[in-house]
């Protein structure tokens, strides 16, 4: 009975989590998915969930330890290989990865995703000719998914075949029409071939899709030199006024730099200070998360629970994987 009980307590925590990947907070998922694992250490499904999202959290050994637990227990499913294939790729191992794709694709033949992973990493690898086979091979079972013609796209540059090159990104642009970042990637290959036109065009795109775009902003004042200088010139001072906001950043960094330092010798109220000034100063920059939870996690130390919870919560909603911040949350609602 007792084991019973087990198994639907993880469950209810495998849907808990699916519900907060779903919401994308991947920290407070991992720690359900943890929890959920000590429950049930022999499920494929919750262990192959937890090591992707520890895979997407830069854990790329935890991943792999997981998901070789996975294909012991299911040693027939070739998605179990081609996932800790993926793992591996990430952790570095392209000699094993490949070797869990040819596995995946002896078990299911006719699976577009173990024969795009082998083709990711064959590219990698430096073997082009065998890559590219795999690539078509790809396309073929599956000419829907747009990372199958984007992912070929990498080969095609690195050997300079710019014209097979647009080609692939086309068919992306067409299946995703708001990838600014394949938009963006065309409009550079359609430049190397001297198509001014055609990529002053997709960057005119991209930048409707994301105005604040600095790489669209710059490759299009470029590329309007000769052709419309006033405007050339006027995305040539936004894309200057980026990078004074970017130098807001770095005054914001000195800060917290200087707050991390008062906190390592236990000078608390100072650190809070600092990193508020951090704060304000920064206003919404990229670092404006790190610095709520490094403000909450110094005012919790300091015996502000409250408040420092409060800083916590502002961290997690503006960045779902930080997972010191995800801990510390747990550890105050266990209190």
């Amino acid at each position: 009975m007792a084991a019973l009980q087990g198994g639907a307590h993880s469950s209810e925590l495998l849907d808990q989590a699916r519900k907060l990947l779903a919401a994308g907070k991947l920290a407070e998922a991992e720690l359900v998915l943890d929890r959920a694992e000590k429950l049930a250490p022999s499920d494929p499904v919750i262990l192959s969930l937890d090591a992707k999202v520890k895979g997407r959290l830069g854990e790329d050994g935890s991943a792999v330890a997981l998901l070789q637990r996975v294909v012991q227990l299911i040693p027939k499913s070739a998605q179990a290989h081609v996932d800790l294939a993926i793992a591996l790729a990430d952790s570095g191992n392209l000699k094993g990865a490949l070797a869990e794709t040819g596995t995946g694709i002896s078990i299911a033949p006719a699976l577009a995703i173990a024969h795009l992973n082998r083709a990711r990493i064959l590219s990698d690898m430096n073997q082009d000719r065998e890559a590219r086979d795999e690539f078509a091979l790809a396309v073929q079972l599956a000419p829907g998914n747009p990372d199958c013609y984007f992912y070929w796209s990498f080969g095609e540059r690195a050997q300079g075949n710019f014209p097979k090159e647009t080609e692939l990104l086309r068919k992306v642009v067409k299946l995703q029409p708001r990838n600014v970042k394949a938009h963006i990637k065309l409009a550079s290959s359609l430049l190397h071939q001297s198509r001014t036109a055609e990529a002053v065009a997709e960057l005119r795109i991209a930048l409707a899709i994301d105005p604040n775009s600095a790489q669209a902003i710059y490759k299009l004042s470029r590329a309007l030199h000769s052709i419309d200088p006033e405007e050339s010139k006027r995305l040539g001072d936004q894309f200057l006024r980026l990078k004074a906001k970017n130098s807001v950043v770095d005054q914001a960094k000195a800060l917290a730099n200087e707050a991390f330092h008062a906190f390592t010798v236990q000078n608390l109220r100072e650190s809070a200070r600092l990193f508020s000034e951090a704060l304000e100063t920064c206003g919404d920059c990229e670092i404006e998360s790190t610095l709520h939870r490094n403000l909450g996690l110094t005012l919790c130390r300091e015996g502000q629970i409250e408040r420092g919870a409060e800083e916590l919560r502002k961290a997690l909603a503006l960045n779902p994987e930080d997972r010191d911040a995800a801990k510390a949350l747990e550890m105050i609602r266990a209190r």
